[in-house]
C-alpha cells in the first residue's frame, strides 16, 4: 500500500517558524522584529537570532515536523525559504525511503 505525505507549504513552516520565535524571543529581541512581516524570502541574519537561539528554533522546527536538522545545515541557511526547502525534501526523502521498504 502507497501511502502518499502532503509535504508542508512555505506558509505553514513559516507560521510555525514565527510561532516557535514569538516563544523563544526575550520580549527586548521581539519589539525589533516584525514576525508578521517574516516570509520566504526574509534573510536569518536580520532576525535578531543568535545561535542558541538558532539551535532552540531548529529543535521546535523539528519537533513540528518531524525531521533531523543536521547543526551545519541549520547554519547555512540564509533566507527562511531555505528552512521551508530542507524541511520538505527530508520528508520527501523520507517517503521514498519508506515507498521502497
Amino acid at each position: 500500500m502507497t501511502e502518499t505525505i502532503a509535504l508542508p507549504e512555505d506558509t505553514e513552516i513559516i507560521d510555525a517558524l514565527r510561532d516557535a520565535l514569538s516563544r523563544l524571543l526575550p520580549p527586548e529581541d521581539l519589539t525589533q522584529v516584525d514576525l508578521a512581516a517574516v516570509d520566504a524570502d526574509s534573510p536569518l541574519l536580520a532576525l535578531p537570532v543568535d545561535s542558541v537561539v538558532l539551535m532552540a528554533l531548529m529543535n521546535e522546527l523539528e519537533d513540528r515536523f518531524t525531521v533531523f536538522i543536521p547543526e551545519e545545515e541549520a547554519f547555512a541557511f540564509t533566507v527562511v525559504g531555505d528552512i521551508g526547502a530542507f524541511i520538505r525534501q527530508r520528508l520527501s526523502d523520507k517517503a521514498k525511503r519508506r515507498e521502497q521498504a
